[in-house]
């Protein structure tokens, strides 16, 4: 009896034992598998956490990709039609002794009729909704460059901008080292038709090569040959072995490949060096021609004396007919135009003595420097950078950046709100 209860007891025992390992085993397995589901479901978070950030990324950049590609578009455009203007001229065009000079009130126009305007944010919808665009960042330029220097005859600026290049003019021999030797310039054009770069500046002339050696030109302004040239030098930039160079050997400056994409604006003849109006539209095509984008952009100054010769008003009117002949709406004659609507232009009233000039088909001297002077003033200056700007624009050299910019809806949203507000800006900048 005693022996059949303890029997039961250890099976009792036994049975809860198992119970209580059964259930322990069920509790791990529980736990196990909620471990289990809440990895599994912690992988699909993650997993959807990762998709919806990478679409969320792939909807900001979308904006971003097509926002830059719109503005890569106009910087095209610009590149295509404009990248740049630069004005080929002697000292008219430098105009280094008043305070203004054609080229930089052409910029001005430029900057302030397109460039100032873009407004490339108004061409992106809801562009207010997109704060991390710096709108301020999306600017377009069109550079207006000034080589205009000196007294220089039409083969100087020529040998200068690479089309009738400077030669030597007499054997020199370039020595070992970087000592400067004496050189004599000539034209290419033909022996004896000296050239005078450097009077006025650099612009486009060092560094210069000759016969593959690379170095600079220099000038003692302060010391005249015999012959009344001045006195040049060559100094090689790195010494070298030492080499005869022969009379002829094209010396090639650093403006031969300088610009050639930009819009010319081109004003020579003043200081002379050319044989009557069909040798100077000759002159003046070569120079056209180096340009190598848009060829038929372009826009030529007609000469409004020759100061060294002293043309006459003849001459001139041959000049004037011949290019026009050549170059058509593309030409501007600076003398007729400031003998003539340059008046009623600059807001002014002709004096006695501009009459008298103005009679005789002359600048008159409200637009010079002084009554004796070659050289024309600030006031004659704005008046033919606005006559350029506004030539090219008749011409059209303008449309294609105003249409892919925008740019003529901004002005006229612009000249509705305040019609003054370009004329005013302009005079700001250029008084």
């Amino acid at each position: 009896m005693w022996e059949s209860n303890r029997t039961k007891v250890i099976i009792g025992n036994i049975l809860l034992f198992l119970a209580i390992v059964a259930i322990v085993a069920g509790l791990v397995y529980a736990m196990f598998r909620i471990r289990e589901i809440n990895r599994v479901q912690d992988e699909e978070l993650t997993e959807l956490y990762i998709q919806q950030k990478q679409v969320q990324n792939e909807q900001r950049q979308e904006p971003t990709v097509s926002i830059q590609a719109e503005y890569e578009k106009d910087l095209a455009t610009i590149e295509e039609y404009m990248p740049g203007i630069v004005c080929w001229g002697d000292g008219t065009t430098a105009a280094a002794s008043v305070s203004l000079n054609y080229p930089y009130v052409l910029q001005t126009y430029i900057d302030t009729y397109i460039c100032d305007i873009y407004d490339f944010s108004s061409t992106i919808e809801n562009a207010a909704e997109l704060p991390r665009f710096n709108w301020d960042d999306y600017k377009v330029s069109i550079p207006v460059v000034n080589m205009g220097a000196g007294k220089e005859s039409t083969y100087t600026i020529l040998g200068r901008a690479g089309v009738i290049p400077y030669v030597v003019g007499a054997e020199l021999v370039i020595p070992a080292d970087t000592e400067s030797v004496p050189i004599t310039l000539w034209s290419a054009v033909r022996d004896y038709t000296y050239v005078t770069p450097l009077t006025g500046g650099d612009f486009g002339v060092n560094p210069v090569v000759i016969d593959g050696i690379e170095g600079r030109l220099s000038i003692n302004s302060e010391d005249y040959n015999y012959n009344g040239t001045l006195n040049y030098f060559f100094t090689r930039s790195t010494p070298g072995e030492e080499k005869s160079i022969p009379a002829g050997t094209v010396v090639t400056t650093a403006g031969t490949n300088m610009y050639k994409d930009y819009i010319h604006v081109i004003l020579m003849g003043v200081y002379g060096e050319y044989q009557g109006a069909d040798d100077l539209v000759q002159q003046t095509k070569a120079l056209v021609e180096r340009q190598v984008k848009n060829s038929e952009r372009f826009i030529v100054l007609g000469p409004y004396i020759n100061a060294k010769y002293g043309a006459s008003t003849f001459e001139l009117d041959a000049i004037d007919s011949a290019m026009l002949q050549a170059f058509g709406n593309r030409y501007i004659s600076i003398r007729k135009y400031l003998a003539g609507d340059g008046y009623a232009d600059a807001g002014i009233t002709p004096t006695n003595e501009d009459k008298y000039y103005i009679s005789q088909n002359i600048v008159p001297p409200s637009f010079k420097v002084s009554s004796y002077s070659e050289e024309l003033n600030s006031r004659a200056h704005k008046l033919i950078g606005k006559l350029v700007f506004n030539r090219m624009q008749s011409l059209g050299y303008f449309d294609e950046i105003n249409d892919e910019l925008n740019i003529s809806e901004t002005t006229k949203r612009i000249l509705k709100d305040d019609p003054s507000y370009f004329e005013r800006i302009i005079s700001n900048v250029l008084n």
